[in-house]
């Protein structure tokens, strides 16, 4: 089931087909206190792949270029487009060369030095950048226990900041980040711990117009027992939140976009001061650690300040996503090591990267 928020009962319906197809069944109606009605829909027994969803006209998001700096590109709002973004993994050892004095430029590290040798032993293989291993390199020495394990876990607690995310109704969360990040799972994933507070969270996405986008929010949503509201601009989300009066969590999921385009970021500012959300980014922990970073300078122009790092379970090599967050200044919210709803996201912490970089350290089984 879905929910839609509409002024009217026929704007109702016509939200439900964009998001669900032509076969979409009102299930039933509600009148809210606020005037508006809210429109439970279902597209059931047989789902079809939903029409993208109208570009919302909402201030901010134009067809007019906006200047945002260095990031300022061509205009046109494309939150509801799907926006594929391939990541190169052969960028992820190219720093071993240098780590081992081969490359053009010296890390400035000394490898005669035995701490130094061991730690990039251990994280070269991952595309740790040089300013990320000089930070761990310095936090190690600081380790009070001569082992592998302790020296990294005391260089990760030096290296980052530590913070989980908590839910209270006047503390929505916005996940942001590009397509196949695992964004809407996090959604869901947090929606879960939310619910394990005692209270019923509030979940919401924009993000419908990607493909198979409504099946994976409808077996979240029916695995959860929790309702989605589909969003379509931000008037949606202060609408939802004016008549739905969240007592819990509130999470916004919203569709990958560039961060590049300046039309794609003032949507994105709307849909912050809509919500009053913070916006977290949520980066897979393997990628191109250049683009990654690239991505985490752009998104605190927006207020980002946290992330969540996804997929530890689906690749070897880590460095990418905590090169980003170390050269973007962003504390660590959350992790993800399972694609299981029912499991959630750890909460980020030294100790988890410290033992996770030592089970795939070549020649040891992961």
């Amino acid at each position: 089931m879905m929910k839609f928020i509409a002024s009217d009962l026929e704007a109702g319906k016509a939200k439900a087909r964009r998001a669900l197809g032509d076969q979409a069944t009102v299930v039933s109606v509600r009148e809210l206190p606020s005037g508006d009605v809210e429109v439970t829909a279902s597209d059931k027994p047989a789902p079809a792949a939903p029409e993208p969803a109208p570009k919302a006209s909402f201030a901010g998001a134009a067809r007019d270029a906006v200047d945002e700096g260095p990031f300022r590109m061509a205009a046109g709002a494309r939150l509801n487009e799907s926006i594929e973004h391939r990541f190169s993994e052969d960028a992820l050892a190219r720093l071993s060369g240098a780590l081992a004095g081969g490359g053009k430029k010296s890390s400035g590290l000394d490898m005669n030095d035995g701490a130094v040798k061991a730690m990039a032993e251990i994280l070269a293989p991952h595309g740790v950048g040089e300013n990320l291993l000089s930070a761990l390199v310095s936090g190690a020495r600081q380790a009070k226990i001569d082992n592998d394990l302790h020296r990294l876990e005391t260089a990760f607690d030096t290296a980052f900041q530590y913070a989980p995310l908590h839910f209270a109704p006047t503390a929505p969360i916005m996940l942001v980040g590009p397509t196949g990040a695992g964004k809407t799972s996090c959604s869901a994933k947090l929606a879960a711990a939310a619910a394990q507070e005692g209270s019923k969270p509030i979940m919401m996405t924009a993000d419908v117009g990607r493909a198979g986008a409504v099946e994976q929010i409808r077996s979240y949503s029916e695995a959860l027992g929790a309702d989605y509201f589909i969003i379509e601009s931000p008037m949606d989300v202060s609408q939802v939140l004016r008549n739905e009066r969240p007592s819990g969590g509130v999470i916004l999921d919203t569709p990958g976009v560039s961060p590049y385009d300046s039309a794609d970021v003032a949507a994105l500012r709307s849909y912050r001061e809509a919500s009053g959300a913070e916006p977290v980014l949520v980066l897979p922990a393997s990628g191109d650690a250049a683009e990654y970073t690239d991505w985490a300078l752009a998104f605190r122009d927006i207020g980002v300040t946290r992330c969540i790092i996804t997929k530890f379970d689906a690749t070897k090599r880590v460095g990418a996503a905590l090169c980003a967050a170390f050269e973007g200044s962003l504390a660590l919210a959350h992790f993800s090591e399972t694609p299981f709803i029912s499991e959630g996201l750890l909460p980020a912490s030294p100790d988890f990267l410290a033992r996770r970089l030592i089970a795939s350290r070549p020649g040891k089984v992961a």
